[in-house]
């Protein structure tokens, strides 16, 4: 773990946040807070909860991206971080790379960079994702985005190789888990899903030009 070691080695401080599956972390809108949060390992997304109780996700995050909720906080919501899978998430404060050797801070920079331009890309395909009126069209291409990033992919077909809940799908698309069963009933007619013994979903790669998104 690339982060780990850069704090390990030159003692910044840093604290360690462990989520089991469906564990949930919530950012209330009157607590401050300036400490970015890198995902080590694992599968996470993010609610947005408006105070009328109307809610949307505004992304699906995995190693490698950078979450800094003040950079998203507003007084009119409150944000909600719900493990997928096990997740491990490592956060830092900024004033403590202030003190560091200076190349070292331009290599940690750098390196923040990349994850912040990673994880904006990830927000901005989910807003297109929501963006959709029709609520199968949104489960088509949320299954397709996050068999892409988090699939086994090869030439006949993509793997998602652990579990992932009807009521999840339905949370992160804003719908229910009845009509997420609907939906996922008649794409497994169509032969755009199939379901394995242990309820992995496996994708049919005929369908994958569906969605087309540069990683």
């Amino acid at each position: 773990m690339k982060w780990l070691n850069y704090f390990l080695n030159f003692n910044i401080p840093f604290y360690i946040y462990k989520l089991n599956t469906n564990d949930s972390i919530i950012f209330s809108s009157n607590i401050k807070i300036n400490q970015p949060m890198i995902i080590l390992h694992g599968i996470i997304y993010i609610i947005k909860n408006f105070h009328n109780n109307k809610k949307t996700t505004i992304a699906i995050l995995g190693a490698e991206n950078i979450l800094y909720i003040n950079q998203i906080k507003n007084k009119n919501c409150h944000y909600k971080i719900i493990a997928i899978s096990k997740s491990f998430l490592i956060s830092f404060q900024w004033k403590n790379l202030v003190n560091i050797n200076k190349n070292l801070q331009h290599l940690i920079f750098k390196e923040l960079i990349k994850l912040y331009t990673k994880t904006n890309n990830k927000y901005e395909i989910m807003s297109i994702i929501m963006s959709h009126k029709y609520i199968k069209n949104r489960v088509i291409q949320l299954i397709l985005l996050y068999a892409r990033d988090f699939g086994n992919i090869n030439q006949k077909n993509i793997t998602i190789s652990h579990y992932i809940s009807q009521y999840t799908i339905g949370t992160i698309s804003g719908s229910t888990r009845t009509t997420i069963n609907r939906v996922l009933k008649d794409l497994s007619y169509n032969k755009f899903v199939k379901y394995s013994i242990d309820r992995k979903i496996t994708i049919n790669m005929h369908y994958f030009y569906i969605i087309k998104i540069k990683k």
